[in-house]
């Protein structure tokens, strides 16, 4: 109890360096326990289904032209069905799934709800091995049938019995609610709110489900052992060649897969080099942090000695002394984590946004072990380091001064302080104009004041472009089969021999889809009617024809009449792909409208008018611009992270700075003053400090500036539009990083070297 009171003693009598030393650790392990918190939660995905080593995904390898592509987790949707019956002792169940594209909306009465939903047969739950808390899952074998999540439930019907209750899907097609099944957590890749019966695609002719046709379907299953994968792989083909002849001698074919689901979304590349940078930004902050605090508690031994000497005199052994520092940690990294808790409480709402996870999911049973090991980690280092030091001064010292001319493990401390600053600062350049890249770069299309919405007007195309028009606010109108980020589906390309070279993105348009866009022509005319298709650039260098593609034919009836330059059609973190446009002058699916100025306000009136018209439907046009920039929120996300992480290491660094300062023109005020007596300006005296902060910085920042070059080069490989590295940023970098460190140097030392001399010799 004595030495506990001592020690709160100390504390008080040490209130400025302990309010540095606090600040310091609640920066440091409030964005270093996101971070880590961050990593524990993406190397967990996947990982809460029941029996979660026999749940497997399909993967699909592309054969074309005799080269292998990439796995990718798409199937046709009779292959999950045909692979279960062809290996029954091996494979428990099997389900096909469709993350449904277009606009999912539920309506109860009159309420509006848009939920995540997907399409999926009766064996989806025992598959994926989500529990059903409701209802028979056999249910799902009908079409217009839907079981809802626990969650969900809730939101629509509180606290009544969901079963037998309909939802009205997009305020058209009634759907009877069948089941409810446990929520899916966060860190599940396939998430959903509800899940509609497959049947219902072959009912309402929403899609195409066959051997020979679009592979944009998942498929799951399910092993009864773990062992049982390698036999399945072994012998897959044999499963599906009866039905899908494409072998890839013959220049084009598809080989399938199974791989554990749990290995799907942590071995993805853009979440390796995630997981990898964040845990560095991570160990740089929380290593910075506790070296910061030992900084400043060893600059303080000087200050201590004597009341260590009294400690001793009065009985107390090193090991008390050392005890001692080690309760003065501990208060002070509590006081730190309560901090942090505030902090969380406070800006709950920010912290998940950038996180892309509640606090809830980021801080669980299972992952509650990252957070305390980096407190545990952060107190060992922060407490034993200086207590040892502490611990270890003789008992001589209370009967004279202490003095420490050795300055090599406070300038080890500064330079990986400002190696840290650096690293961060250079990360952090390269995401900024990465960010800046994607976000201003030419689209190849024209999606300023474009608005979109899948609806079917019950009169036709025709009489919805000229409802579409009548309206005040609208200046053009188009229709496709698929807004232009979505992807588009997927269709074989045959030579004229009939011989299968790729797959290409088909999206059926009206004839003046490319004008309202605005996509460039590089060759021929644009489209006149439903005979008629254009294509792309990436899509003649794919097939290679040694003369022009115009004229040629596309699926044996459609005719190239135009080649339009490259455009994205999903995102800038894929590669161009092939893509074919046909005309088609009846569909009538996915609206395209360009509005008049000033949007927003247009956007809302268009919304609300469309609304008192067609009341029969629920159909609501949704921003272009603000749809593209969704796609790149992970990156907008990692940007602030970095930003926070590089806001709060600078602090920290600049905390540590200005304590090794003061502890520097403490030591030195007599070398100080016998110097101005001899003559010397306070400019010679500010050069003299900022030359010995210098020869720590300079080999410091350059380490960190190479580390950051490196670091950045790898997280720019998950673009296939990336931004050419110049080391002249860098270097710009880390002359700014150079300013403030010593721009802080001559701002903390310049009133002990104008302070007369004779004050300093006079305190010796």
């Amino acid at each position: 109890m004595r030495q506990f009171y001592y020690v709160i003693q100390t504390l008080l009598r040490g209130r400025g360096s302990n309010i540095t030393k606090i600040i310091s650790l609640t920066l440091g392990l409030f964005v270093g326990i996101l971070l880590f918190a961050r990593v524990a939660f993406e190397m967990s995905f996947d990982s809460n289904y029941k029996e979660v080593d026999k749940l497997c995904v399909m993967n699909a390898e592309y054969y074309i032209g005799g080269e292998k592509g990439a796995p990718m987790q798409v199937v046709m949707a009779p292959v999950p069905a045909a692979v279960r019956d062809f290996f029954p002792e091996e494979i428990e169940s099997a389900t096909v799934v469709s993350r449904w594209w277009g606009d999912n909306t539920l309506f109860n009465s009159n309420i509006r709800m848009q939920p995540r939903i997907v399409l999926s047969d009766s064996l989806f739950f025992r598959t994926m091995g989500i529990e059903v808390l409701k209802g028979i899952p056999a249910e799902l074998a009908n079409p217009e049938v839907l079981f809802v999540s626990q969650s969900f439930a809730r939101r629509a019907f509180g606290e009544d019995d969901p079963i037998g209750k309909v939802l009205m899907y997009n305020k058209t097609i009634p759907m009877i609610v069948k089941g409810v099944y446990a929520d899916v957590p966060e860190n599940c890749s396939l998430r959903h709110d509800v899940v509609i019966s497959f049947a219902t695609i072959y009912k309402n002719k929403w899609a195409q489900a066959a051997w020979n046709c679009d592979d944009s379907y998942e498929g799951f299953v399910r092993l009864r052992h773990t062992s049982d994968i390698d036999k399945v792989n072994a012998h897959i083909d044999q499963a599906i060649e009866a039905h899908m002849p494409f072998k890839p001698e013959s220049g084009f074919g598809i080989k399938y897969s199974l791989e554990p689901i749990r290995n799907i979304y942590i071995h993805a590349e853009t979440v390796r080099k995630m997981v990898m940078i964040m845990s560095l930004l991570g160990f740089a902050i929380l290593l910075l942090a506790s070296l910061n605090y030992v900084l400043i508690s060893v600059s303080s031994i000087p200050r201590r000695s004597k009341a260590v000497g009294v400690h001793k005199c009065n009985g107390a052994s090193g090991t008390t002394v050392f005890g001692m520092f080690l309760w003065e940690t501990a208060i002070i990294l509590f006081i730190s984590l309560l901090l942090v808790g505030i902090l969380m409480i406070n800006f709950r709402e920010a912290i998940e946004n950038i996180t892309d996870a509640s606090l809830t999911a980021l801080f669980t049973w299972r992952t509650m072990w990252v957070p305390l090991l980096v407190i545990f980690l952060l107190f060992m280092v922060a407490g034993v380091l200086p207590g040892r030091m502490l611990s270890g001064i003789p008992v001589t010292l209370l009967f004279r001064r202490y003095t420490d001319g050795k300055k090599g493990w406070k300038r080890s401390l500064l330079f990986v302080q400002f190696a840290g600053v650096t690293f961060i600062f250079g990360v952090l350049c390269v995401v900024l104009m990465q960010y800046h890249r994607i976000m201003t770069k030419e689209m190849g299309y024209d999606p300023d004041r474009v608005a979109f919405t899948y609806y079917h007007f019950p009169g036709g195309t025709e009489a919805g472009k000229a409802a579409l028009r009548l309206l005040p606010m609208v200046e053009n109108v188009s229709v496709c089969t698929a807004d232009i980020t979505s992807g588009y589906g997927g269709g074989l390309i045959s030579d004229e021999n009939g011989k299968r070279l790729f797959t290409s993105r088909f999206n059926y348009v009206y004839p003046d889809y490319t004008e309202f866009m605005k996509i460039e022509l590089k060759e021929g005319r644009s489209l006149r009617d439903s005979t008629e298709c254009l294509v792309n650039e990436e899509f003649v260098r794919h097939i290679n024809w040694p003369d022009s593609p115009i004229g040629h034919l596309v699926q044996d009836h459609f005719t190239i009449v135009g080649i339009m330059k490259d455009f994205p059609i999903n995102s800038f973190y894929e590669r161009q792909a092939p893509v074919t446009f046909v005309g088609w002058k009846n569909v009538n699916v996915c609206w395209h409208v360009r509005l008049k100025e000033p949007f927003e306000e247009n956007l809302r009136e268009l919304n609300r008018t469309l609304g008192e018209m067609f009341t029969g439907g629920d159909i609501v046009f949704k921003s272009l611009p603000e749809t593209l920039e969704k796609q790149y929120t992970a990156v907008r996300r990692f940007r602030d992270a970095v930003m926070l992480a590089s806001v709060s290491i600078l602090l920290i660094a600049l905390m540590g700075l200005i304590g090794y300062i003061n502890d520097e023109t403490r030591r030195r005020s007599k070398e100080i003053a016998i110097r101005k007596v001899n003559g010397a300006e306070a400019a010679s005296i500010l050069r003299l400090l900022s030359r010995d902060i210098a020869l720590t910085a300079v080999p410091a920042v350059s380490l960190g500036i190479l580390a950051a070059y490196f670091t950045g080069k790898k997280w720019l490989e998950q673009f296939a539009e990336q931004i050419d590295l110049n080391l002249g940023w860098f270097v710009l970098v880390a002359l700014a990083v150079m300013l403030i460190i010593l721009s802080s140097v001559v701002i903390k030392a310049w009133n002990i070297a104008n302070r007369a001399p004779v004050n300093s010799i006079k305190s010796e």
